[in-house]
Order: structure tokens, then C-alpha cells, then sequence
């Protein structure tokens, strides 16, 4: 049964009566139309009309007034859409099955005056009506758009709204003004806020935005008093969630209406997708410099540059193990104004000397964002990183099949959200052993062409490279010619090993005396000492020392001969005089041990 009340129909036994006579005066404030539905009967029955007039009579079917409708006013392009809408079935699984409050669509409409407009259709469905029971509302919008939102808060009539739904009251419209009222919150604003409904209805919710999300309370300002619609996205400190808010105006000037959506799981899988990319994007940056071609020395300091400037750091290090164990310092990249501690530090091992190993054992890197909260766990580390100012460090070890020759570090980083430090760098780390690795293949080979094995000096081929070179140059040159007395004897009565012997023992005590790069093994027996930008009387001190050295020394006996110039382009005429000498020296030795020379010179 319908029974009315003023110019109303409800069913006899709904609860829909006189005390909700408020709720329809709202209503017929927000909406140009409100129809009564009835799909139970199939009729709409007017309850208000504002202007125009789509419902011919006060009672009607349900399904001539949508085919009227359709034919006379819904755009041709929208009559199918509009036919969806209304239908009884979509009714039905929107607010029944799916249980929604309302649903709602857009469609063309024709005005009186001939033209189309778009218009809000919206099918409610009140809490306190009968099963079967709703209200059809039509208004106009000002745009097309899916996301209009409805612009008008009559949504605090139905409280189960499926949106995170709020209304805002500004006082005023300056930018100091820093109290948002809530005027009106749906449960699942309360939900997503974790809060209760009570605490955030009448509350000032500037402290949820405050001074981190400025730019958001001034898209709500600009929403409230100028008609703004825009949409960003926020992380809410309190709830530790990332929020997609859309904000438009409300009825009223200085108010707007927000939909909150948690978008936090789709944050985290994009900010975890952009992170994945940029941190492949620069490990694939690195491999291409290390793998171009260019010197091994440029191309380690472009990749320590590559990551100091993508992760923010102070300095970005490479350190090298040598064959004592200690650590030697060859690489580093500073950001401006740091300076860089290769060129300060006197002990090139204090660079690294970290020894972490000890301190997190079972631990493959080190990564320490924080060092003050390591300073009471772990004093010695914290004092030993306090020295160089570090904040925050990064270290992975560099490893060569299994042994370790390096580390790869980074001090003071920035926190940046779509780079993953550590993954990069330990990327990083395994392209530089074989880097690395490489180098020491090439630096063995180059020692083999250049370096005699037996003695640990500079052969022959490297003489004759180095004689080139000083050819074309003019500077101080002394020259030193040595040759062991009675090797030829030795490997007769003793075996080559003793002879062999021999040979390291004197190489050995040159190399005290000069770089090794300075000396070279030319013969059996003999070695030339080349040494430029030296002056005469240096050298000639030298050559007293080292003669002296030899003469000290048990079992050896070695033929000398040395001279000096002022221009390494007369090199050949040099090394004639100073071979010459040594043959005297050597010649000396053999009269005054009565010994034959045959095969030692």
C-alpha cells in the first residue's frame, strides 16, 4: 500500500514518514528533480520538480517514462548508456547485489532550448525506505568527467557511502589560516584514518597536512573558494599510508569536498618499479664505461663519479688490498666543497682500515645509515669513522675467485627514494673484480715482457725502450754497468741454482740502493743502471755506495763502471764510456786472481 503524506508517496509500512520530512526539503535543495521508485511495481511517482519537467504525470511506469525519456531528451550517442542505467537488472545488482548506497552516470540531455548539456542521473537508496524503494534524482554538472564529484553535501544524509568521502570548512580564505573544519565524514574516512567518526567530525584537520602537505591544504583552499577540481597523492605520517586525494568545491564558498583513496600498495609496487629501473639503469651505466674502451684508470673514476652524483654521497672510494695486506687508496670521487682524503691522509691505509669484519662477522657488506647508533655497540668502529666525519657509509668488499682485493665504499648518501644503493653498488662491485682481474692479467703480462722473472728487474726489451725514449729528451743521465765476477765457474762447479742465487743476490742489493724501473738485466751476467735527472755528484755518490755495498757483501764480486752527462739524447755515447769502464773493472778482477775470463765476458 502508498499512503501520502503532503505530496509525497511511501509505502504504509516504511519508516520513511513525517520525521524525515527535513531530508526531503534537503534534497529538493541539491537536486532539480527527485522521483520515487518503485521496482517492485515498476513506477516512478514525483516527489519535486524544480525546473523542466521530465515526469509527465505525477504517476507513471517506470519503464514508458525511461523510453520517453531516451527517445525525447537522452542524446542519440547515450541512449544505450542511459537504457543500462535505468534498467532494472543494473538497479538492482548496483545497490541490492553489489550493495551500494547510490549510483550514479552522466549523460547528454536536451533543454528546452534545443541543446544538449550534460546531467548527473542518480539512483539513491535510503536507509530507512523499503526494499525495492529508491529515489531518482537529476541535476545539472559543469563538466564531463568520471570524477565530478557530487558537489553538494548531502551525502551526510546516507553515511554508508562505498567512498572515503569528507566535507571542509575554510573560515577564511588567507594562507595563514591554518583551521580546517570537518563538517562531515563518511566511515570509511574513519576507517582509512584510523580514527573514530566522532574525533574527526567538527575537528580542525590541519594538523593531518600541516606544514608537509602545504601544497595540498592550498588545493583544497583553492577548491573551497575559487572552484579548483585537481587530485594528488600524499603520505600521511600518522597513518603511515599514501593517499590519493581528489578535491573539489562544495555548495557552499569555502567549502570543498574530498574522496580519499589508500594507494599505498600501488605507491609502494610503482616506487619499487622505479627503483628496480633506475638502480638496473645505472649498474647497466657502469658496465658500458667499464666495457668502452677508454684507459682503466678514467674509466673506474667515471663510474665512482656515476655513483657519487646518483646517490648524493660525500665521497665515493675504491680501495686496493696490496701484496703486504695493507690498503692503498687509488681511486675517489668528492662532491663539491669535501675534501678529498687520499691527498690528506699521510697512512693511505687509514683510508679503509676499517676491519667491519670483526665487528658484524658472517656480514658480506657493510651499510650503516646511521653511525651514532652503532656507538655504543661498537666504539672501536664508531671512533675509527668519527675521524673522517662520517654519517653514513656504505662499504662492499671486491672480490677475485674468492680473495678478497678491495672494497668498494661510499660515506655521507642521501636517502633516495627510486635508488637502491646497495644493489647497485654490490653490482657494481662484481664488475670492477672483473676490471680488476683484467688489469692484473694485462699488468702480469706486461711484467713478463718487460721484467725478468729471475731477478725482479727490467730486462733487456725494456732497456731498448726506455734508450728511445731518452733519446728524444735532454736531461742529466748517469749510467751504471755491473756484471758478477766467475758466474760461468759457479754454474760449472755448483749447479745454475747457486748461480741463479747469485744473480737475485745482487739484484737484491741494487734494488736497495735504486728503483727497481731504474735497473736492468741485459746479459747472463750483467745489469745496466739507467738513471735520468739525477745530479753528477749524487750520482757519483751513489755509484761509491752501491760499490761499497757490494765489496761488503759474502760470496759476490761484481765488476762496476759508470758515467755521467748532462743531455739523455748522448745516451749511446754514455753507455759506450760506462761499459767500457766496467770491462777495465772486470779485467782488474781476473789479473788479480790470476783466473781466465773464457766464457764469463
Amino acid at each position: 500500500m502508498i499512503r501520502r503524506i503532503d505530496n509525497t508517496i511511501f509505502s504504509e509500512n516504511s519508516v520513511f514518514d513525517d520525521d524525515h520530512d527535513e531530508v526531503l526539503k534537503t534534497l529538493y535543495g541539491l537536486y532539480d528533480h527527485v522521483n520515487l521508485l518503485d521496482l517492485n511495481t515498476l513506477t516512478l511517482r514525483r516527489l519535486y520538480t524544480g525546473k523542466g519537467d521530465y515526469l509527465f504525470s505525477d504517476y507513471t511506469s517506470m519503464p514508458d517514462y525511461v523510453e520517453r525519456i531516451s527517445r525525447d531528451f537522452i542524446h542519440p550517442d547515450d541512449i544505450e548508456g542511459y537504457m543500462e542505467f535505468c534498467s532494472v537488472k543494473n538497479i538492482r545488482k548496483q545497490l541490492e547485489s553489489d550493495g551500494k548506497s547510490f549510483t550514479m552516470s552522466y549523460f547528454r540531455t536536451k533543454g528546452t532550448d534545443g541543446t544538449y548539456t550534460w546531467k548527473a542521473y542518480i539512483i539513491l537508496k535510503p536507509s530507512f525506505a523499503d526494499p525495492g524503494i529508491y529515489l531518482s534524482c537529476l541535476r545539472d554538472v559543469d563538466s564531463e568527467t568520471e570524477h565530478i564529484l557530487i558537489k553538494n553535501d548531502y551525502v551526510k544524509l546516507f553515511n554508508d557511502l562505498p567512498l572515503a568521502y569528507a566535507v571542509l570548512q575554510f573560515n577564511t580564505e588567507l594562507e595563514d589560516d591554518n583551521e580546517i573544519i570537518c563538517l562531515y565524514a563518511s566511515n570509511r574516512i574513519a576507517k582509512l584514518m584510523d580514527e573514530s567518526l566522532n574525533h574527526i567530525v567538527g575537528s580542525n584537520v590541519y594538523p593531518e597536512f600541516g606544514k608537509d602537505h602545504e601544497d595540498v591544504v592550498q588545493m583544497m583552499r583553492n577548491a573551497a573558494f575559487k572552484g579548483i577540481n585537481s587530485k594528488t597523492i600524499y603520505h600521511s605520517r600518522k597513518t603511515g599510508k599514501w593517499i590519493n586525494i581528489t578535491v573539489d568545491k562544495a555548495a557552499v564558498t569555502g567549502r570543498c569536498a574530498l574522496i580519499l583513496e589508500d594507494v599505498t600498495k600501488e605507491h609502494i609496487t610503482n616506487e619499487f618499479m622505479d627503483r628496480e629501473w633506475r638502480t638496473d639503469d645505472l649498474i647497466i651505466g657502469c658496465t658500458k664505461v667499464l666495457h668502452s674502451g677508454l684507459p682503466h684508470e678514467v674509466a673506474i673514476n667515471q663510474v665512482i663519479r656515476l655513483v657519487g652524483e646518483a646517490s648524493g654521497a660525500d665521497r665515493i672510494y675504491i680501495v686496493e688490498k696490496t701484496d703486504n695486506n695493507t690498503f692503498i687508496g687509488n681511486y675517489e670521487w668528492c662532491s663539491d666543497n669535501v675534501t678529498p682524503i687520499i691527498q690528506k691522509s699521510a697512512q693511505p691505509e687509514e683510508i679503509c682500515a676499517l676491519d667491519w669484519e670483526k665487528e658484524y662477522p658472517g656480514a658480506f657488506s657493510l651499510v650503516l645509515e646511521d653511525v651514532e647508533s652503532i656507538k655504543v655497540a661498537h666504539p672501536e668502529l664508531y671512533s675509527k669513522l668519527q675521524k673522517f666525519e662520517v654519517r653514513s657509509i656504505i662499504e662492499i668488499p671486491i672480490y677475485d675467485e674468492g680473495v678478497l682485493i678491495g672494497y668498494f665504499g661510499g660515506v655521507n648518501y642521501g636517502r633516495i627514494k627510486n635508488l637502491d644503493l646497495k644493489e647497485l653498488m654490490e653490482a657494481v662491485s662484481y664488475f670492477l673484480a672483473s676490471e680488476f682481474s683484467r688489469l692484473r692479467l694485462l699488468r702480469e703480462l706486461e711484467n713478463k715482457s718487460i721484467y725478468d722473472s729471475l731477478c725482479g728487474v727490467k730486462n733487456r726489451s725494456a732497456m731498448e725502450m726506455t734508450i728511445k725514449k731518452l733519446k728524444k729528451r735532454s736531461f742529466n743521465i748517469g749510467i751504471i754497468y755491473a756484471d758478477a765476477n766467475g758466474l760461468k765457474q759457479m754454474n760449472d762447479s755448483r749447479g745454475h741454482e747457486a748461480g741463479d742465487e747469485l744473480l737475485k743476490k745482487i739484484s737484491t742489493i741494487m734494488k736497495r740502493r735504486v728503483n727497481r724501473d731504474y735497473i736492468y738485466r741485459v746479459g747472463g751476467d750483467e745489469f745496466v743502471i739507467a738513471i735520468p735527472k739525477m745530479e753528477k755528484q749524487d750520482f757519483i755518490d751513489l755509484c761509491a755506495s752501491l760499490q761499497k755495498d757490494f765489496e761488503e757483501a759474502e760470496g759476490i764480486s761484481v765488476a762496476m763502471g759508470w758515467d755521467w752527462g748532462t743531455s739523455s739524447a748522448e745516451i749511446s755515447t754514455i753507455m759506450k764510456s760506462a761499459d767500457k769502464l766496467m770491462y777495465e773493472d772486470k779485467a782488474n778482477y781476473y789479473r788479480k786472481n790470476n783466473r781466465r775470463r773464457s766464457g764469463d765476458r
